[in-house]
């Protein structure tokens, strides 16, 4: 459906790219908030301690928008059959977003952890759970496979937010068989789809609910990686069947802003009265949906250039970040000067934070996207290399086969087999 030259979703959807950085920078925070020894600026926080402790469900902010993504990027590539070519460049498509950074992240970060482990002792991390560091947990991670048979997701890694990488390297693999569904709904109503995202979400949310556990129950992971991809997916076949009016964009964005607010009053309310966060889950996808269609409110803030510009190396900051972080802490245990609660960690605090951006940024631009580019070039070539063979064997396929000879009509055993040959030759 077309309206002014527009379809309901764009190529590019820049607030959405916007939104990442704001879920990964979100991340960042509770992850400094939560692990750094003292409470040099717990003055300045408390203040907004609500949003900052809740800084966790950045990660399920991900995971609505890479099952999206993925649905607005790949649906149509796959087709309703997607077979085993098309799930394997799909696959390498991936693999070549996410792969090799986290490779180059994980045995450096893994080696330092070593160094550190032999030289000076103590626990290998700030955490409560330590990961173990050898060559089988390694070996795991470099597969993007250490956290499929853990029912909770701490320690599963040395870089401890790559747990959540391996449960999107798990929908990955998923996806085309996810296709299959996503085909034979892509024409109902925007409403069913667009209540269908929602309900996708609340298993996690209910569940977190009633659980003793709270949202921390044993694989919670598995529940929040499939709902949020189902749940994504569906938002982006329900803004397809939208047409992108001035109307609809308009609406678009004050829906936009009107979800921000019960997403806070939740936030505090439950900072308040000890309540559970991850109810707010389900309206991720209603965010995202509006996001999509908008142009004004937050979809203007969020496609500004300086955001949409960090929202390309949010997946570099949210696997460098807590790594940088390690080292600082490390710094506090050890030199004297460093110590929590000292002058100079209060001021050097708000340099560590950000720290974390240029180290990301210098990632995504000499190594996450020169690899992913010489990976794409690989398929590339390994496409067009195969091309001429497959024409070859279309052309033989379409030529007559001749008329056999005299000799050959007798049906000797000697006879038939030549005419095999020859046609098995061309």
């Amino acid at each position: 459906m077309k309206s002014n030259g527009e379809t309901g979703i764009r190529n590019e959807i820049r607030p959405l790219t916007g939104l990442r950085a704001v879920a990964a920078a979100w991340v960042v925070v509770y992850h400094f908030w939560l692990l750094t020894p003292g409470d040099a600026w717990g003055g300045v926080v408390v203040h907004v301690l609500p949003l900052v402790q809740s800084g966790w469900l950045g990660v399920d902010l991900f995971f609505v928008l890479s099952g999206f993504v993925l649905c607005h990027t790949y649906s149509a590539k796959l087709g309703p059959r997607p077979g085993l070519g098309a799930s394997l460049s799909f696959w390498w498509n991936r693999l070549s977003r996410v792969w090799p950074l986290w490779a180059v992240v994980t045995v450096l970060f893994t080696g330092w952890l070593v160094v550190k482990h032999l030289t000076i002792g103590g626990d290998h991390l700030h955490e409560v759970f330590q990961p173990s560091v050898g060559v089988l947990p390694l070996i795991e991670q470099l597969l993007m496979v250490q956290v499929w048979s853990q029912p909770q997701s701490w320690a599963s890694g040395a870089v401890g937010p790559g747990w959540s990488l391996s449960a999107e390297w798990l929908a990955y693999l998923a996806f085309p068989v996810l296709v299959l569904g996503l085909h034979r709904v892509r024409r109902l109503p925007a409403v069913v789809l667009g209540c269908g995202a929602v309900l996708a979400m609340t298993p996690y949310a209910v569940t977190s609910l009633v659980s003793d556990d709270g949202h921390v129950f044993a694989w919670n992971w598995l529940y929040r990686i499939a709902g949020a991809f189902v749940a994504g997916a569906l938002v982006s076949l329900c803004v397809r069947t939208i047409e992108r009016t001035e109307r609809v964009r308009r609406a678009a964005s004050v829906l936009a802003a009107a979800v921000l607010a019960p997403v806070l009053v939740i936030l505090w309310w439950a900072s308040i009265h000890g309540g559970e966060v991850a109810v707010v889950v389900v309206l991720f996808p209603v965010l995202i949906g509006a996001l999509s269609l908008a142009d004004a409110g937050p979809a203007r803030f969020l496609s500004s250039s300086w955001i949409n510009l960090a929202g390309r190396f949010s997946f570099a900051l949210y696997l460098v970040h807590q790594c940088v972080f390690e080292v600082f802490w490390t710094a506090m245990d050890e030199v004297p000067g460093l110590a929590a609660g000292s002058e100079l960690v209060a001021l050097l605090l708000p340099l560590v934070l950000v720290l974390p951006v240029p180290v990301a940024y210098l990632a995504w631009r000499y190594v996450e996207e020169p690899a992913r580019l010489a990976m794409r070039r690989m398929a590339e070539q390994r496409r067009r290399r195969s091309a001429p063979a497959r024409s070859d064997r279309a052309a033989a396929a379409s030529r007559p086969v001749a008329e056999p000879l005299p000799m050959q009509r007798r049906g000797t055993d000697s006879t038939t087999h030549d005419a095999d040959t020859v046609l098995a030759s061309r």
